[in-house]
């Protein structure tokens, strides 16, 4: 028997191309509508999803045809898409479960499978993946929301692009925020220090706001909630972030359904913690990934504002 004895050449070549293509422990972006951390979703998942909810439902396809609004649908499904995977990711860090009695509660609550995905993006098919991971998200906003509170210092903007700029400077450290404050309240401007929310104690504004999700040092702008801000943007830098020990529970029951509904979206909105955490990268097609809405844009100008992580603000 003859022995094979690879040349040189070809082994080099072939690890070469293995690296070119992303061999190894990296998922892959060829095929991937995002990528979650070190997990992949698949275009085909995003694309079934689509292809259902719009050949269920003709006259979608027509008014979509006729709006040109094809692409927004595909995204709106991407976005749901990469949160269902950022839930499934929090849950398993944190040991979030959802059994399937829940769920069949959750589906019977909203009338069954059709009416609880009636006007949704999605199909009756999917209602109990669906409804699993809006599960985790309110277990998870129920876990946080008594012991979650931030401390952060604060400017306000009049446009976007004053927010950036503002926000591109805050993140330089510590000394250019304080200098920025300064110099904004020796001119009128709303901005402060130290100012500090309890996520219980304004549920709510937590369920609207980006201010909860964000490491310690991390610069967010966004406009401010409500019609009384509109035209306001908020910048902001987390200085603390505190969540005890976690096992806090929802203090809103009497809020009925209402306090259900703000304690699932705070759940969703701490999943923007999560995507800072491992990563999201969104493929082209669809545009961008929007990290304060966790949603996706079609452009970088049409984001809902900016996040700038303490890891570039040292760079």
């Amino acid at each position: 028997m003859r022995s094979v004895i690879a040349r040189p050449r070809l082994i080099i070549a072939l690890l070469a191309a293995c690296l070119l293509a992303g061999c190894g422990s990296q998922p892959s972006r060829i095929g991937s509508a995002a990528l979650v951390g070190d997990q992949a979703i698949p275009v085909s998942t995003v694309q079934q999803r689509f292809e259902a909810v719009i050949g269920e439902r003709p006259q979608l396809r027509e008014q979509l045809d006729e709006q040109g609004r094809k692409d927004e649908l595909a995204r709106q499904i991407a976005a749901f898409t990469v949160r269902q995977k950022l839930a499934e990711v929090a849950a398993r860090r944190q040991n979030l479960r959802v059994s399937e009695q829940e769920i069949t509660q959750w589906v019977q609550q909203r009338g069954g499978p059709e009416a609880a995905t009636e006007g949704t993006i999605f199909t009756a098919d999917e209602v109990r993946s669906v409804a699993r991971s809006l599960v985790l998200m309110r277990k998870l906003g129920s876990k946080h929301l008594a012991s979650t509170s931030v401390v952060f210092d604060y400017t306000s903007a009049t446009s976007r692009a004053e927010a950036e700029r503002k926000a591109n400077r805050m993140a330089r450290g510590p000394e250019q925020a304080a200098e920025l404050i300064r110099q904004d309240k020796s001119g009128g401007v709303p901005a402060g220090s130290g100012r500090e929310l309890s996520a219980s104690r304004a549920l709510s504004f937590a369920a609207q706001t980006p201010l909860f999700a964000a490491e310690e040092g991390t610069v967010l702008a966004f406009p401010g909630p409500g019609r009384q801000s509109a035209g306001q943007w908020l910048v902001a830098r987390i200085t603390e972030r505190s969540t005890g020990d976690g096992d806090g529970q929802s203090s809103t029951p009497s809020l009925g359904s209402q306090g259900e509904q703000l304690t699932q979206a705070f759940g969703a909105r701490l999943l923007g913690l999560t995507a800072q955490r491992v990563g999201v990268e969104l493929s082209p097609r669809y545009g961008v990934w929007d990290p304060l809405e966790l949603t996706v844009a079609p452009d970088e100008g049409q984001t809902s504002g900016f996040r700038i992580p303490e890891r570039e603000s040292r760079a």
